[in-house]
């Protein structure tokens, strides 16, 4: 009994000393800024990424999710990025162009024929050409992610045809191609901040805004839109992005496991953003919103054609057509 007593008691101290050695202190502490709320399902990817750094870096790496706009907006993210006080950010990659020029591409209207197409341009060459351009141009890309494609809403009617937009006032990212976009429509783009847009259409200083449905859920956007046009204008990814020179620090193997985290989060992220569309769209009608398709999309293609000839001069011909014919 003795020796029996003497046995569980070595197993105990064994188990107390791994679980001590997979608890130890992480050697890095990293935050990870996002403006969506924890109920948006790229914030349950962001967790999921976190939990994988983690993970492939056998615990020395932390990452603490800020979401819901804790740490500002995402141009104060791109800011913290270049200053160091932001590690890590979930952006939309529609501001970050004003950075590096050819990742403007995938804010031009309609470039992407669907999520298939965009998928195989930015998860093969032309994604890491994108990318590397973006590790010259200071930030660390770590993976795209998927942020649906960009629909107009509105307050006021419903949009059908290009016309209906004239006189409107729609909020959009600061992004050149995107203001283009909205203003070759006939309305006028007003670039503004997230955290800005819901009062804004409360008060009508402006008339609406344009995003994918989970976002209009996440924000609770029905309540001051009522209309969603199928406008389909836009499929811009967002993108998970770190500071260049904290990448940099880091050992290869911190590296290789921050990347292998990012590469298993993309197609995770997927699929949790596939199975919420739906069910996005259903709360968002029992909520009272109103969808509609546009009469015919080529009408809102071709009044947008100027824009392929101006940033083809900017960004590259070349690079746009690889795209369009991926």
């Amino acid at each position: 009994m003795k020796k029996l007593t003497l046995c569980s008691l070595l197993v105990v101290v064994l188990l107390v000393g791994m679980a001590n050695i997979g608890f130890a202190a992480p050697q890095y502490k990293w935050s990870l800024a996002s403006v969506l709320p924890e109920t948006h399902p790229v914030h349950k990817a962001l967790v999921y990424f976190a939990d994988k750094v983690y993970e492939h870096t056998d615990g020395q790496v932390k990452v603490t999710v800020y979401p819901a706009g804790q740490l500002g907006q995402e141009k104060d993210f791109i800011e913290g990025l270049q200053l160091g006080t932001i590690d890590i950010a979930k952006v939309s990659s529609a501001p970050l162009g004003q950075f590096s020029k050819t990742l403007q591409v995938v804010s031009l209207p309609f470039i992407f024929r669907d999520i298939d197409h965009q998928h195989a341009v930015l998860r093969g060459s032309i994604g890491e050409k994108l990318m590397s351009d973006l590790y010259d141009n200071g930030f660390k890309g770590l993976t795209f992610l998927d942020s649906g494609f960009r629909s107009v809403t509105n307050s006021v009617r419903p949009i059908r045809k290009p016309a209906d937009l004239e006189g409107l006032k729609i909020r959009v990212m600061k992004s050149k191609p995107l203001i283009d976009t909205i203003n070759a429509f006939g309305a006028t783009a007003v670039p503004m901040g997230q955290s800005e847009v819901y009062v804004a259409l409360q008060q009508n200083v402006i008339d609406g805004w344009e995003n994918s449905e989970p976002t209009v859920i996440a924000f609770n956007m029905q309540e001051v839109a009522k209309y969603y046009s199928y406008t389909r204008h836009v499929a811009i990814p967002d993108i998970l992005i770190m500071r260049k020179d904290l990448f940099a620090s880091v050992p290869k193997d911190i590296q290789k496991g921050i990347m292998d985290a990012a590469r298993e989060t993309a197609p995770y992220q997927t699929k949790v953003w596939n199975e919420f569309v739906n069910e996005a769209i259903k709360q968002l009608k029992n909520k009272g919103m109103v969808f509609n398709e546009v009469d015919n999309i080529e009408d809102f293609q071709e009044v947008v054609q100027a824009i392929y000839d101006k940033y083809g001069q900017e960004i590259g011909k070349d690079l746009i057509d690889s795209i369009i014919n991926y």
